[in-house]
């Protein structure tokens, strides 16, 4: 396709944000977005690829934690496992979007009202960066948001104790313990839940969680016992494979694309990559085929890995049984 003059971007989130300060200064770029995100105490991982293609573009991120140590541990606390960790780029969510709104130019347009009809939008190209109730990927393919049987919580505490960094796995939940820096670590749940879908509230599912938890190791135990409600309660909903993220003038990137399960914490990742290529394909004259499929591969593998993880993560647990005398 020749390159867009106008773009107009609808949300404005991780892929969103990213694709705005990414689209050179020929392109006339409209960013769609109804209210600020709300800050949250949940946190994430950037993966190397991200953070280079983050700083092509003018982002300014913390250095990466170094390559380290972790458990992976049943929720009674017993270590199964000792892990090597990446070289990922830990941060709380609301200062990677600062990060990104540092970097969008102003002469981006921004338009504070949310988008009810994607088709009239007055551009050459429309991108939906509207997250997993995505507006704009049905004009792309009919699909709608899944809801899983997952509820997490996502909260921040104090500096994590090393021995205790990992993840616990158990029947129907999971817990996991990741230092940001000296001082916080960023701690999550995943259980199976009937509550909601949503809205969820906060008291609710943190007490489901105490009791679900309830007899699992104390590391478990303490952070929810000390959690209070400014920690993020929600269900997990995803998106189902995709055939294509490119279809006419409307394309989809991020949750809008591809929601999957954050077992392998590589959403944001994703959703940078997306956003980054997207930009360099625009500028270049490139193909949105060829774009889509580069894209459509590597979102995909990252979505059935997160799900096979969660599946093995949260299997039932059964005993051996006894081997038989022979006679």
């Amino acid at each position: 396709m020749p390159r867009p003059r106008r773009v107009a971007i609808v949300g404005g989130g991780i892929a969103g944000l990213t694709l705005a300060a990414a689209l050179p200064s020929c392109v006339e770029v409209t960013l769609h977005e109804a209210q600020p995100e709300r800050a949250t105490g949940a946190a994430l991982g950037l993966w190397p690829a991200a953070v280079r293609a983050l700083g092509r573009v003018g982002v300014d991120l913390p250095p990466p934690a170094p390559p380290g140590r972790a458990g992976l541990f049943g929720v009674d606390g017993r270590r199964r496992l000792h892990l090597a960790t990446p070289a990922l780029t830990l941060l709380e969510r609301p200062d990677l979007m600062a990060a990104l709104e540092a970097a969008v130019p102003a002469r981006v347009t921004r338009v504070h009202q949310e988008v009810e009809d994607p088709t009239a939008l007055d551009a050459d190209l429309v991108v939906g960066a509207d997250g997993v109730r995505s507006q704009v990927r049905g004009l792309v393919q009919r699909a709608d948001r899944v809801a899983t049987p997952w509820v997490a919580l996502r909260g921040l505490a104090g500096p994590a104790d090393p021995a205790e960094v990992g993840e616990y796995w158990g029947p129907d939940r999971l817990f996991g313990l990741v230092p940001l820096d000296a001082r916080r670590s960023y701690w999550f749940t995943t259980h199976r839940s009937d509550l909601g879908p949503e809205p969820l509230e906060v008291p609710e599912v943190l007490a489901q969680a105490r009791t679900r938890f309830g007899g699992d190791c104390a590391t478990i135990r303490r952070h929810l016992e000390t959690a209070d409600d400014r920690i993020l309660a929600t269900r997990i909903w995803t998106v189902p494979a995709l055939r294509r993220y490119a279809r006419e003038r409307y394309v989809v990137v991020g949750d809008a694309a591809h929601a999957s399960t954050p077992n392998l914490g590589r959403g944001a990742t994703d959703a940078v990559l997306d956003a980054t290529s997207l930009a360099a394909t625009l500028t270049g004259h490139g193909s949105l085929l060829r774009w889509q499929a580069a894209r459509l591969p590597a979102t995909r593998a990252s979505a059935l890995g997160a799900a096979a993880l969660m599946r093995l993560a949260t299997r039932p647990r059964t005993r051996p049984r006894p081997a038989r005398e022979g006679g």
